[in-house]
């Protein structure tokens, strides 16, 4: 029995009449005539044909078997845009990735030298406390200079006052420079003891971290 005959290519095949054409013609194989193709046309509309448009070559669409079954999906092809947010997307990735191993690296490295630093807690505990108290030794030494610089300043000042501005008179060049630098020079001081007093606010900070960790890091190795 020869096999029935396809419409003209140029016309899609609504899959009823396939269906249809198939149950008539038993030995008629649509794999034999060419490949059929499903898509969904402009209108929404679903389309079949045994020739894909060329219009639809780039966008999604189905190759069916004689039954109808979706052998296989082509996607639509991406555009220019598609492609570059995914190359972008893909390229950032890739940049958190190699910034998330960099600090993991870093911080493998910080707990090595927690753990080899430290025996205990304790251990942990007192160096905080001898860098605290280094610290606040400093800070002594610096609010020392300052109550000994603003004496120095009080008595510059009080003269200038005295002799001069009680007099309506301008204050020398000289005094009013040595004035203006034991100023400076308090205000430098007091800056020192601000910045250590933040430093020592690190410390403590950075203590409660590594204590966390080291906890952490304890309770993993047991």
């Amino acid at each position: 029995m020869r096999a029935a005959s396809l419409p003209a290519k140029s016309s899609p095949i609504p899959l009823s009449v396939l269906l249809i054409i198939t149950a008539l013609f038993p030995v008629f194989d649509l794999a034999h005539a060419g490949a059929l193709y499903k898509w969904i046309d402009e209108d929404g509309q679903i389309r079949y044909s045994d020739r894909l448009p060329a219009a639809q070559v780039r966008k999604k669409h189905h190759q069916l078997n004689s039954q109808g079954v979706v052998l296989s999906t082509r996607e639509a092809a991406k555009s220019e845009a598609e492609l570059a947010a995914e190359a972008a997307a893909k390229l950032k990735l890739e940049e958190e990735e190699a910034i998330q191993a960099r600090l993991d690296e870093e911080q493998n490295k910080k707990d090595q030298v927690l753990l080899l630093t430290f025996s205990n807690e304790k251990e942990l505990s007192l160096a905080r406390a001898d860098r605290i108290e280094v610290i606040d030794s400093v800070i002594q030494l610096i609010s020392k200079s300052i109550i000994t610089t603003q004496q120095t300043l009080d008595e510059l000042q009080a003269s200038a006052d005295e002799i001069y501005l009680s007099q309506g008179k301008e204050v020398p060049g000289g005094l009013a420079q040595k004035i203006e630098h034991f100023s400076r020079k308090k205000d430098s001081r007091s800056a020192q003891v601000d910045s250590k007093m933040l430093e020592k606010k690190k410390i403590n900070e950075q203590y409660e971290i590594d204590l966390a960790r080291y906890r952490l890091l304890k309770a993993e190795a047991d």
